[in-house]
């Protein structure tokens, strides 16, 4: 699935959404430590790792008011993401010109955040059989992931959606949703909501959905009677100023004949099927769709994932290939 965003945040079974970096605004105790023994909080955070790898995971630090807090440079500038001290607070993004997201956790009982692990902060037991947790990622983005630790948690999780001034949402084509704001120059994509995703403790995908409720993003995880338990659910929010569009490991397979025949960037671009996306990628030169095919080479010879980024003035800004 191509997915095109400037920073994520997601939701997961582990259930999780993603939510813009901010300064620590709310008022909440000081928040707890990580606790260096094998404790609970520390095997919910394992389990959730297992799932979104941490690769890309951003350092955070406790900050007063906040369970962690990250600041990541990016090509428009900094985007400081901070997790709620407890579950009954919001995942803020912020960025240097001021722009801001917010993503309400759940509603649930109040559980303070434990951040453990490679860094993902956890709410225990905050929902009847689930855990919440929240990860600031290295692209300035977070996810915020719900934990289905059996068959009587609840199928459906309600993320209440704080947007920056202006902007709404917009289906990206692909289950996710895009950041926009319109104006007379146009419309400019600020972030985007990547499609959601479920695995289930034997790395099975497990069937997932989004809709819209007002500013509610609702998210349905569909588990069986084959579903092994605990599930981890994820979908990503990002914010920033970068196009983000993301392959998976079947699309590299898929399109890798096409990808390394593509010698222009009319023919690069075509294999973007967000129409957003296929327009920033304009005007890639030689040079770039060389070091794309190679990458996407190597991606496809090792079973690894693909994301490619372009700035939204149509300029290349990076591709890599990562474990997936």
């Amino acid at each position: 699935m191509n997915t095109f965003t400037p920073r994520t945040f997601r939701t997961g079974v582990l259930a999780g959404t993603s939510v813009l970096t901010a300064a620590a605004l709310l008022a909440t105790a000081s928040p707890a430590l990580a606790d260096p023994t094998g404790t609970e909080v520390a095997r919910a955070a394992s389990l959730v790792e297992r799932a979104t790898g941490t690769q890309d995971l951003a350092p955070s630090t406790a900050a007063t008011g906040s369970a962690a807090r990250a600041v990541t440079a990016t090509d428009a500038g900094s985007v400081t993401v901070t997790a709620p001290g407890d579950s009954r607070g919001y995942v803020e993004a912020t960025t240097g010109t001021g722009a801001r997201f917010r993503i309400h956790l759940p509603q649930t009982k109040k559980v303070d955040g434990v951040r453990t692990g490679a860094g993902t902060i956890v709410y225990q037991d905050a929902a009847k059989s689930a855990d919440l947790a929240v990860q600031p990622t290295d692209d300035g983005g977070a996810r915020a992931l719900v934990t289905l630790k059996d068959s009587t948690a609840s199928d459906e999780y309600r993320f209440d959606l704080d947007l920056p001034s202006g902007s709404s949402l917009t289906p990206d084509g692909d289950g996710g949703y895009l950041i926009t704001r319109s104006g007379d120059r146009g419309t400019t994509v600020l972030g985007s909501v990547d499609a959601p995703w479920a695995k289930d403790a034997d790395g099975r995908p497990v069937p997932t959905t989004y809709r819209l409720e007002g500013g509610t993003l609702v998210q349905t995880v569909k588990t069986s009677a084959d579903t092994a338990f605990p599930v981890v659910a994820d979908p990503k929010v990002s914010f920033g100023w970068n196009i983000y569009i993301k392959f998976t490991k079947g699309e590299v397979k898929a399109l890798n004949n096409k990808v390394q025949y593509a010698d222009t960037s009319t023919a690069a671009c075509a294999l973007l099927v967000n129409p957003v996306a296929a327009v920033g990628c304009a005007g890639l030169s030689l040079t770039v769709i060389k070091k794309i095919q190679r990458v996407w080479q190597y991606a496809k010879d090792h079973k690894r994932c693909v994301e490619l980024s372009l700035t939204y003035a149509g300029l290349f800004a990076d591709v890599k290939h990562y474990k997936c």
